[in-house]
């Protein structure tokens, strides 16, 4: 009885996680500052909100579909108009609602890595996204709408009375565009993909070698608050996990490569501290990290099918 009695209140429990995460409700982390889960069935990202002074700063451009969604709920959070959507990185479900904003009056902002992987993966993603994606048919465009401005090197700063924003560009991770938001003061942590909580992450853009290295420099920062472009907020341990999967990954198969095992013979078992990324299916992973390894560069750099 006692056991009946508590699986049902783990399956309640379980129904309500999920009823919240499929929600997108904006969450305050501190004033000023929202969280926004995206709805992983219909493959949106999450979203953070930015209060500055006189405008509001939306984090990624999510899909078409939550685009549309994110400008009626942001109305809801200030009254402030947004001046600009900061893509993260090209991947469509943070990149391919651009023209939405753009439309609104939002200008889109990239680093200049971000532009150049769109020229480089568009428009043959976007027209792929087509053929599956109501939400970008519906927008009746044929490409992806370009950034309107761009900055290069490994820092950009926005900067009021009220906040201080940082753009943080530390090189080529899981893609060569990745971009943090970084508000010193509050210090959270706005990572796009760069670090996801849960199996969440795409592994075919990336430098696998580099990306731990990358996080490490990202952890020193010691964030408070961590907002990942897929799976709930955090902090420092989402940082610390996505780090240990991926260093687990990539010494499991450059073992197995060295050993002289050709793709279809390599069979990964991580260790539990990397239960919480680990995809059913780690197929995909390892042929990204086999690509990388014996091509000598990384996985991203390589010719390679997204779908």
């Amino acid at each position: 009885m006692l056991f009946s009695r508590l699986r049902f209140v783990f399956l309640i429990g379980l129904l309500a996680l999920s009823c919240r995460a499929q929600s997108g409700a904006p969450r305050q982390v501190v004033p000023g500052v929202w969280f926004l889960l995206g709805d992983s069935s219909k493959g949106y990202s999450n979203n953070v909100v930015l209060e500055m002074k006189d405008y509001l700063i939306v984090v990624d451009a999510n899909y078409p579909g939550r685009a549309q969604e994110l400008l009626a709920i942001v109305k809801t959070l200030s009254p402030k108009p947004v001046r600009y959507v900061f893509l993260t990185h090209h991947h469509g479900d943070h990149a391919y609602g651009s023209s939405v904003w753009t439309k609104a009056g939002a200008i889109t902002l990239a680093h200049t890595d971000v532009l150049e992987e769109i020229n480089r993966f568009e428009p043959a993603r976007w027209q792929q996204a087509m053929t599956v994606r109501e939400d970008v048919r519906a927008l009746g465009e044929t490409d992806l709408e370009r950034p309107k401005q761009t900055y290069s090197g490994e820092r950009l700063v926005l900067e009021d009375s009220t906040r201080r924003v940082e753009f943080l560009h530390f090189g080529w991770g899981h893609t060569k565009g990745d971009s943090y938001v970084w508000l010193p003061k509050e210090r959270i942590l706005c990572t796009g993909d760069a670090a996801v909580n849960g199996p969440r992450n795409n592994l075919k853009d990336s430098s696998l070698a580099n990306w731990p290295r990358i996080l490490e420099k990202v952890e020193a920062l010691k964030p408070a608050y961590v907002l990942p472009g897929h799976g709930e907020m955090g902090g420092g341990e989402i940082l610390s996990g996505q780090r240990a999967f991926l260093l687990d990954l990539y010494n499991a198969v450059e073992e197995q490569v060295k050993a002289g095992r050709a793709l279809e013979q390599i069979e990964v078992t991580l260790p539990e501290r990397d239960e919480n990324w680990v995809p059913r299916n780690l197929s995909a992973d390892i042929e990204a990290e086999y690509r990388e390894i014996t091509h000598h560069q990384p996985a991203g750099a390589v010719e390679h099918r997204w779908w």
